[in-house]
């Protein structure tokens, strides 16, 4: 339990409400529902990694074991895990039971097993069942026993690489490969017994064998066993007892070998050579089952090879009905009809953008003349512009020129001034603050002194 410890489980208040007897559920509805779904989803859980489907209820309680304590409340828990059907009793028709073979028996086989044995058989069960039914129930987890199913047949059919050939196999081979997936081969049974029930799997005796036929990938149901499945489960069986047979004379001639060598080592010369010749016997007799084998097989390969081509040959027939009903329906004149409007439609369509295209040149060309006159217009307007700009912008230099012409200005002195009397009565002058002038009264002053 240690795998599936819940989040409540270390919580000993919680968990010894949990595991108390249920009370009246009118009494407070909620809580018992709570508790019922907290103990139905940690068996599921519980059974599901453990690949377990069958729930014993003997030991169930002890599943769940918790500081000594064990839950008190498990029988009520199956109890409505019956009525909602979660689970149900285990009976001998949910176990995979050999096919009856009584029409193949003797009559005094047969007398037998209907007038002694099946009544002693019957009479010892009816005694022992009802105590060994009360002391250890048990049922079937639903849930658990889907999960197992789907994975048996899945990796059955994933090894299926021909359905006519992989279909079939006996129990002993099924057993082999799936049996992991199940916690006991009771177990097994049952699921395999499941896979009957649903159509998913049929099965037959042969020559005291229970051969076993699946559905594959491409089914929903599994058909019958036909006379050459049988033929083919003859020739793999065949195939599998020459292997066996192959691999005991295979270690008989490893002894025969090793004591060859034993009674050459010790000069026993004619020992050495009688039994030299056994291991030549032994060795030819497995060269003859390796062909054997190998010749089972290549008919086995031949077949699956012949029902691939027949899968082919249907498809290709069925291809070729549709294909020939289909150009029934279309009439070589009415193909022809179809043609040449097609042809009109699409010569009728060019002459349309002929026309739109022709209509979009002229367009164009109206366009293109009102864009270069107005072009032309903008140019005007820009040199005449220019042309004003250059009058004002002589005008205003003729009339500065004027204006400098008529200034006169001092000589440059020839001399360096010396510092005389008007000089110091100058420099005295300059000490008197003068404000600064704007430039226009600076030009006034100007022309005031000429």
């Amino acid at each position: 339990m240690d795998r599936l410890k819940p989040d409540v489980w270390d919580d000993d208040t919680r968990m010894n409400v949990l595991f108390s007897p249920f009370r009246e559920k009118d009494l407070n509805p909620s809580s018992w529902n709570q508790k019922m779904k907290f103990w139905i989803q940690i068996i599921e859980d519980e059974h599901k990694l453990t690949n377990k489907c069958i729930i014993e209820g003997k030991y169930l309680p002890q599943m769940f074991k918790r500081k000594g304590k064990i839950p008190t409340c498990i029988e009520t828990v199956l109890s409505e895990m019956l009525s909602l059907g979660k689970i149900r009793k285990l009976q001998n028709c949910d176990i995979l039971q050999p096919p009856s073979g009584s029409g193949r028996k003797g009559w005094l086989t047969w007398g037998y097993d209907t007038l002694v044995k099946s009544p002693i058989s019957w009479g010892w069960k009816t005694l022992t069942k009802e105590s060994s039914e009360e002391d250890n129930p048990r049922y079937i987890l639903e849930s658990c026993l889907n999960d197992q199913c789907s994975k048996v047949l899945e990796r059955l059919q994933c090894q299926m690489y021909c359905d006519i050939v992989n279909s079939i196999m006996e129990y002993s081979e099924v057993y082999s490969q799936c049996g992991d997936l199940c916690s006991s081969e009771l177990e097994f049974k049952v699921v395999i017994q499941q896979l009957v029930k649903e159509r998913k799997a049929v099965i037959s005796t042969e020559e005291d064998s229970v051969i076993i036929k699946f559905c594959s990938q491409n089914d929903d149901k599994v058909k019958n066993i036909t006379g050459e499945d049988l033929k083919i489960f003859r020739i793999k069986k065949t195939s599998s007892a020459l292997m066996s047979k192959m691999e005991t004379l295979s270690f008989v001639g490893e002894r025969l070998k090793k004591e060859a060598i034993q009674y050459r080592n010790k000069s026993m010369k004619q020992h050495s050579l009688r039994t030299f010749k056994q291991y030549k016997r032994v060795q030819d007799r497995i060269s003859k089952l390796s062909n054997s084998i190998d010749l089972l097989d290549d008919i086995l390969h031949r077949i699956g090879h012949a029902a691939s081509e027949e899968m082919v040959v249907k498809a290709i027939e069925s291809g070729a009905q549709a294909l020939k009903g289909i150009n029934e329906k279309n009439d070589l004149d009415k193909v022809s009809d179809v043609m040449d409007d097609l042809n009109q439609a699409m010569q009728d369509q060019e002459e349309i953008q002929s026309e739109i295209s022709r209509i979009d040149h002229e367009e164009e060309e109206s366009l293109e003349a009102s864009l270069e006159s107005l072009l032309l217009e903008d140019g005007k307007s820009a040199v005449g512009d220019q042309q004003v700009d250059g009058r004002k912008q002589a005008s205003s230099e003729d009339e500065l020129s004027d204006l400098l012409a008529g200034l006169k200005l001092p000589d440059v002195p020839t001399f360096s001034p010396g510092k005389s009397k008007e000089f110091s009565e100058m420099e005295s002058q300059s000490e008197i603050f003068v404000p600064d002038l704007s430039p226009s009264d600076k030009l006034k002053r100007s022309k005031e002194a000429v």
